[in-house]
């Protein structure tokens, strides 16, 4: 009896290794490590589920890997929330079995179709529950599995094909597939003709990737100032110093320069204390005086807003629409959230709205530029920066985010590597200005480059040029044609299994 508990514990704790490795080093091994993390951990976590290894012990496995993924939590909330860290450490475990608890239902579902109907039921079911949680299933901070794939460029490509949800799919249900045919005394040849037609997916699409349809060229001239400022801390001078370094930035670049229109970045949270919903005659005149079209974080009541100025423009203001569950927004009905609000002396912040031209423009010789911006998480949600994108029109993509919260934790780059797919998903740069660390440009074709370290200051200067591409991912139908293809072939493979049927 103890010796089989030791094995369970060792061997969850293997497994949870695995977990971690897919997630915590975006770039490790020359970019190699996250793609095969992902693909590799399924297999395993499923092998052993198939083969007989007690379902609880899945569910372990699952748990300890997103314990070690989220040990940055509880310190953050107990510095940065004013939580006892005992209850910090509450809410981790919390998040973390609520998580693992769906991962754990797509693990079984694929074994109980595995039992009726073989391994490919096994895959279809896996693949179909993973979309399904990702797309539907409740996320106090959204991730997708397939994010792994973003660390390079010829897997990322993937993504315009598939979307990041279809691509945690693939990875899942070629996983159990190899699984169940090895646990149904398949030929270990046979169990990996799974991964080699996802590697086989990759390498097709990397190539078609080129072959999509493109817009003409744009040029833009991009500063981002990265000012580490505490997070949350309101005081009257943050716009005068974050204008004193972009006046040096610009000064040192020689930018405006003939021929160019420069975009100025200030991340979330750059400017507090006002609210910047109110007209104000002097923040176009600022835009004005330097030549420059400015995009900028800041708050408006209850509304965190990125707020833009460029000559001869109203005033482009856009409100965060998704606010994050507990740390920004209590979810469910207005009456319990207000309640809870009284009880934990919170102020839920309130959403904005997504409609028709959401963008902000900016003026070039060559035509007008048109940048959707994400407020923080917002840009972990693809069906969100998916509709953004269609309503805006937009040719770019900004992320303002407040990184602040998260010192110096991995916490920064799990965030950069959640968010890099929204670029090659929708064919569109994204430029993420952030708060106290890790700036950069995510690229359309799948490469990016990330600046700093956390908790560090930081003035960024970019040569933007790139051509829009049209990409099958910026579909509304993809995500349920996707579902419906694997739901019919559920379906049919179930139905064949019936007594009688052939």
């Amino acid at each position: 009896m103890k010796t089989g508990w030791l094995l369970g514990v060792l061997s969850s704790l293997v497994l949870a290794g695995f977990f971690v490795l897919a997630f915590r080093f975006p770039g490790a091994l020359g970019g190699w490590l996250e793609p095969a993390m992902a693909m590799l951990f399924p297999l395993l976590l499923l092998d052993g589920l198939f083969k007989g290894r007690h379902a609880f012990w899945t569910w372990v496995s699952l748990l300890a890997g997103l314990v070690l993924l989220y040990l940055w939590v509880p310190q953050t909330l107990a510095s940065k929330g004013g939580l006892p860290f005992g209850l910090a450490l509450l809410g981790m475990l919390l998040l973390s079995f609520w998580e693992a608890t769906g991962l754990w239902l797509v693990a079984v579902g694929s074994r109980w179709a595995f039992r009726r109907s073989g391994a490919l039921a096994a895959a279809l079911v896996a693949a179909l529950l993973l979309l399904a949680w990702e797309s539907w299933g409740f996320h106090v901070y959204p991730w997708t599995w397939g994010a792994a794939f973003g660390s390079l460029p010829w897997t990322a490509r993937g993504a315009a094909f598939l979307g990041t949800s279809g691509l945690s799919a693939l990875a899942w249900g070629t996983g159990a597939w190899a699984a169940a045919t090895l646990a149904g005394g398949g030929s270990p040849r046979r169990a990996l003709a799974g991964p080699g037609l996802a590697l086989g997916f990759f390498l097709l699409a990397g190539g078609a990737w080129y072959l999509l349809p493109r817009d003409p060229m744009r040029v833009l001239d991009v500063a981002m100032i990265q000012p580490n400022f505490p997070a949350g801390q309101r005081w009257p001078g943050m716009e005068a110093e974050m204008w004193r370094r972009s006046d040096a930035l610009l000064k040192a670049q020689g930018w405006p320069r003939p021929g160019r229109a420069t975009l100025l970045l200030w991340p979330e949270s750059s400017v507090l204390g006002r609210d910047d919903r109110r007209p104000d005659a002097r923040l176009p005149a600022e835009a004005a005086s330097r030549g420059v079209a400015w995009l900028f974080g800041t708050e408006g009541g209850l509304y965190n807003l990125v707020r833009g100025e460029v000559a001869g423009r109203p005033p482009f203001l856009f409100a965060k629409v998704d606010p994050m569950p507990f740390g920004e927004r209590i979810p469910g009905p207005e009456a319990f959230r207000k309640w809870m609000d009284r009880q934990l002396d919170f102020v839920s912040q309130e959403p904005g709205e997504l409609k028709e031209g959401c963008a902000f423009p900016v003026p070039t010789p060559a035509g007008e530029v048109r940048v959707h911006p994400l407020i923080c998480s917002e840009a972990l949600m693809p069906e969100r920066t998916r509709r953004g994108l269609a309503l805006s029109r937009a040719d770019l993509l900004t992320n303002h985010t407040n990184d602040g919260w998260f010192d110096r934790s991995i916490a920064t780059d799990l965030h950069a590597a959640q968010i890099r797919l929204r670029a090659t998903e929708l064919g569109v740069p994204l430029l993420r200005a952030t708060l106290t660390g890790k700036s950069g440009v995510f690229r359309e074709n799948g490469s990016f480059q990330l600046w700093g370290e956390p908790l560090s200051e930081g003035a960024f200067a970019l040569e933007l040029q790139w051509r829009p591409v049209h990409t099958p991912a910026r579909s509304a139908w993809l995500l349920p044609l996707l579902m419906s293809a694997l739901l019919a072939g559920s379906a049919l493979l179930g139905w064949r299994a019936l007594p009688g049927k052939p």
